[in-house]
């Protein structure tokens, strides 16, 4: 007979949530996402297993096109502007990190509210249809996209315990946070209405986190989220 490739699943147990009301609910998501990567790292990846990368060239995909829309007169051209500067920026920070199997490996790569399911104190991730190999960071980047900066702090905590972080955490968490927004243009443009709510949504991106971060000023753990 002839190999088949399947998928097995099972309904999971639990609650999913529109938004992180808690710390406590941060740090659940911490404490699952470090077990996820210490699984991942030890995991011996089959010859014939395929999956994308995120790298930095679906960051360039995305620059291509916010630039596109912004020369079309559907984006502000110096929110855009600023946009690009960062995605250099970070896509120069990606290609000085040295991919080792301690931060580099299968990586859930969608880790929001919707593919959580809350249990009990412990929290489960489904949904792992946009998996692939990345920084391990990637998924705390994207992540932190829906974490207020008041929990983040204890979300680290809980990883750290299952999953060590490197010594330039913050730094790198930064950068990884303003690329997984990035990354993500490559959907958001796609969608059809997406000129209803994309350009506020770049705005505010622009003027707190990605300002915050082309003027070298820290926005981890303080300030108000674009979401706000």
């Amino acid at each position: 007979m002839n190999e088949i490739n399947c998928t097995l699943l099972r309904w999971v147990e639990g609650e999913q949530k529109p938004f992180i009301p808690t710390v406590e609910d941060a740090a659940a998501i911490g404490e699952m996402t470090g077990k996820l990567h210490r699984q991942a790292s030890n995991w011996s990846i089959p010859s014939v297993f395929e999956r994308p990368s995120f790298d930095s060239s679906r960051i360039l995909q995305s620059l291509d096109k916010l630039g596109e829309r912004s020369d079309a007169g559907m984006l502000n051209a110096d929110d855009t502007a600023l946009l690009q500067q960062a995605g250099q920026r970070v896509i120069a920070m990606m290609n000085t990190i040295e991919r080792t199997s301690s931060n580099w490996g299968m990586i859930h790569a969608d880790l929001i509210p919707n593919n959580l399911v809350f249990h009990g104190k412990g929290v489960r991730p489904i949904d792992f249809g946009a998996c692939g190999f990345g920084y391990y960071l990637v998924d705390l980047g994207w992540t932190f996209s829906y974490i207020h900066p008041a929990f983040r702090e204890q979300l680290l905590q809980s990883y750290s315990q299952y999953y060590p972080l490197p010594d330039n955490y913050v730094e790198l968490l930064e950068g990884f946070f303003i690329a997984a927004q990035l990354e993500t243009m490559n959907f958001w443009l796609g969608l059809p209405d997406w000129q209803e709510w994309l350009p506020d949504h770049v705005g505010k991106l622009a003027g707190r986190e990605i300002n915050a971060y082309m003027n070298g000023q820290s926005f981890l753990f303080s300030g108000r989220p674009y979401w706000e």
